[in-house]
Parts: C-alpha cells; sequence; structure tokens
C-alpha cells in the first residue's frame, strides 16, 4: 500500500525586502510551504479571510522608501562585519563558557533540563559564528536578549516560559501515571482471572 504524505507545513513570512523573501523562500521552500507577503495589512486581511499559516515569521522594520531600506541594510552589514573583525583579537570564541555551561546541563540531565534554559545576552547577535548559534538552537535554549526588554518584559518572558514548561512537564506526568495506573490495574484483573481460571481447570483435569 502507499503510504499516504504528510501535508506540508504553511508558513508565512512577511518582510518588505525582495531579496529576504527570494532568499528565505529558496531556503525554506523545499520543506514548508511558503508564503510571502511584503507589507503587514496584507498578513492581517489573509487573517481575515479566515487563512492561518502553521507559522508566522515576522520582519521588524518595514520601510516605504526602498532606496532608504537599501541603504539600511549596507550600513547595518558594514558595521556589522567591522565589529566582529574589530573584536577577533579579543577571540570570543574562547570566552563562549555560557553555551558550554549549557551544553554541561544538558549532558547532565541527558538532554532533558527539567527547567528551560535562557541563552542570556548582548553581544550574540553580533560576536556567535554560525555553529555556535547552531549549537545553541540544539540545546533548545530560548533566547534573551539583554538590554532589549523591559525590565517588566524580561520578567513575563522568564515567567511564561517557566509556566509553559511546567504545563508541558505536568502533562507529560500526568500521562506516565495513567499508563502506569492502567498498566497496573491490567495486571490485577490478569491476576484474578488467572486465580479463577485456575480453580475452574482443576476439577475438570485441565
Amino acid at each position: 500500500m502507499f503510504r499516504r504524505e504528510k501535508p506540508r507545513r504553511v508558513v508565512w513570512l512577511v518582510d518588505d525586502r525582495q531579496q529576504n523573501r527570494k532568499t528565505f523562500e529558496q531556503n525554506h521552500g523545499i520543506e514548508f510551504e511558503i508564503e510571502l507577503f511584503s507589507e503587514p495589512d496584507q498578513v492581517l486581511s489573509a487573517l481575515r479571510e479566515g487563512r492561518r499559516p502553521d507559522a508566522l515569521v515576522c520582519d521588524v522594520y518595514f520601510y516605504r522608501d526602498e532606496r532608504e531600506r537599501e541603504e539600511i541594510e549596507r550600513i547595518v552589514d558594514k558595521h556589522a562585519k567591522q565589529l566582529l573583525q574589530d573584536v577577533q583579537s579579543f577571540n570570543p570564541a574562547a570566552a563562549e563558557e555560557g553555551i558550554a555551561l549549557m551544553q554541561s546541563v544538558s549532558d547532565h540531565f541527558h538532554g532533558r533540563p527539567p527547567f528551560p534554559v535562557f541563552a542570556y545576552t548582548s553581544k550574540g547577535p553580533y560576536l556567535l559564528q554560525t555553529e555556535s548559534f547552531d549549537k545553541i538552537e540544539g540545546l533548545d535554549a530560548k533566547w534573551l536578549f539583554k538590554n532589549k526588554y523591559s525590565a517588566q518584559a524580561e520578567r513575563r518572558r522568564i515567567r511564561m516560559e517557566i509556566e509553559s514548561f511546567a504545563e508541558e512537564r505536568d502533562w507529560r506526568r500526568r500521562a506516565w501515571r495513567i499508563a502506569w495506573q492502567a498498566g497496573l490495574i491490567a495486571a490485577v484483573i490478569g491476576a484474578i482471572l488467572g486465580v479463577i481460571f485456575d480453580r475452574f481447570a482443576r476439577p475438570l483435569g485441565w
């Protein structure tokens, strides 16, 4: 028999830069059904029509003037490269002790720490190389950028992750407890039936 293929997940990207949209689709179109939007209002309109994605990826900055948008991209790219070049003499990779700690914590709990782990950094977006980003993602750490949130927003993010983690953990515990109880009950019933069968079987010479 032919096995029915699972439908591909639908991912919406909203980004005002055409090159970003093109690159995203090239990178992820092989796995996801990509739908591209250039303006936030287009996404809202699609939602009002009753359409829903499986995931929404949002750009943050939208500029109406294309020349201004491209100039900002050029400036950010230039300074990011310059910053990375300037700090190389300090060997930032050798100072990534936090990643080593997160790895050690994960190893200690056999890959499933009983609490959420945050990658808390201000320099990370500028200094981390691709492999370092991949390590953190592989450890399922949550990103929390320093000096980017108000104290209240930062507390809320941490609190929500803790609550979400606790809910998931409690659900797993309940599922395990139910499965264990069901197995115990089945074992008791099996034992009782075995005794009854044995009593009836003996007089019959079975």
